[in-house]
């Protein structure tokens, strides 16, 4: 047992020695990575991950876009859930403000204006039919806002367009070509503005990843869906098929829509306007039947406990939803 005891003189000479060990790994160790920083930019490393995740995430879109909007453009059957996706993501341009914004989100926070509407507006009518067709009502509020974006969208859109044919024809006479056009006038970020600086942006990208253009400026024509717009698209790949003048072309577009604005300005012609204010009627409804309801109290208990009241209060429900659905098919018009 002698052959193991250890003095406390050598104890104190091991941890010292252990001490210096962990030092000299530990300045060691400061001074590699000092020197691999130093010679390394962590910034640009960083940015440099960042752009590559961006352009992942930009790839997957527009592979995804493509296989869509291709398959809309042959005039093939799309599913309803692709519909959607159309309308009231790609058209609203909200993956700008929220880049991963999907129609996932979009129903999971319609379901949770759902469940918190349950109980108010159950203890105000007291009826489980009723309540179940306002709460469904008014949870598809995320989707009416998103088309009103949408539509608000193709309106500057209409406002600016001769604007952007004008700088488009600029650029087509530094160079005839109408892609080329597109990609600087994008660059003028701040003359364009969104939402068509983000399509036209998108576009640029599809046609750099491989994309046909015809399938490019087809997929630039549904996200817009403008009827202006759409006649712009199908003049300019008219043009690229059959070689003409771009300029020429763009030349008379200008002048084209903007006489057509001013003609939009002298009727004062504003579907948006029109779709706000229906809307804001639409919902606005409810408000008015239940002070209507709580004026009077043989009124309130009418509805509310007695079997014809309970049975006309489910038929006016029934009817307000026949009236949504109707406005919403009204506000579908155009022009």
């Amino acid at each position: 047992m002698s052959g193991y005891f250890i003095s406390p003189a050598g104890k104190e000479v091991k941890k010292l020695l252990s001490f210096l060990l962990a030092a000299c790994s530990l300045i060691s160790t400061i001074s590699l990575a000092y020197l691999i920083s130093s010679t390394i930019d962590i910034y640009a490393i960083i940015d440099t991950g960042i752009d590559r995740l961006n352009r992942d995430y930009l790839e997957r879109k527009i592979k995804r876009q493509v296989k869509l909007y291709t398959r809309a453009a042959d005039s093939l059957k799309i599913s309803f859930w692709e519909k959607l996706e159309i309308r009231y993501i790609d058209r609203s341009n909200i993956r700008r403000y929220l880049p991963f914004f999907n129609l996932y989100i979009l129903i999971l926070l319609c379901i949770i204006i759902f469940i918190l509407l349950l109980d108010p507006i159950y203890k105000a009518i007291y009826s489980l039919p009723g309540t179940a067709i306002i709460c469904f009502i008014f949870s598809l509020t995320p989707f009416f806002l998103l088309d009103v974006l949408g539509k608000y969208n193709s309106e500057v859109i209409r406002q600016k367009l001769a604007d952007f044919i004008s700088v488009l024809s600029r650029w087509c006479s530094v160079r005839n070509d109408i892609f080329f056009a597109f990609e600087k006038a994008a660059g003028m970020g701040s003359f364009i503005g969104e939402p068509l600086k983000t399509y036209i942006l998108d576009m640029v990208c599809q046609i750099k990843y491989g994309v046909d253009p015809n399938e490019a400026l087809d997929i630039l024509s549904f996200k817009v869906d403008n009827p202006q717009f759409k006649d712009f698209i199908i003049n300019v790949k008219q043009n690229i098929k059959h070689r003409g003048d771009t300029q020429k072309l763009l030349s008379g577009l200008e002048e084209q829509y903007f006489r057509l604005n001013e003609e939009f300005h002298r009727r004062r012609i504003s579907t948006f306007r029109d779709r706000v204010v229906l809307y804001f009627i639409t919902f606005f409804v409810p408000i008015i039947s239940y002070s209507f309801i709580t004026s009077n109290d043989k009124i309130f208990h009418f509805y509310t406990s007695e079997p014809l009241g309970k049975v006309m209060l489910t038929i006016f429900c029934i009817m307000y939803a026949c009236g949504v659905l109707v406005t919403s098919r009204i506000t579908g018009f155009d022009y």
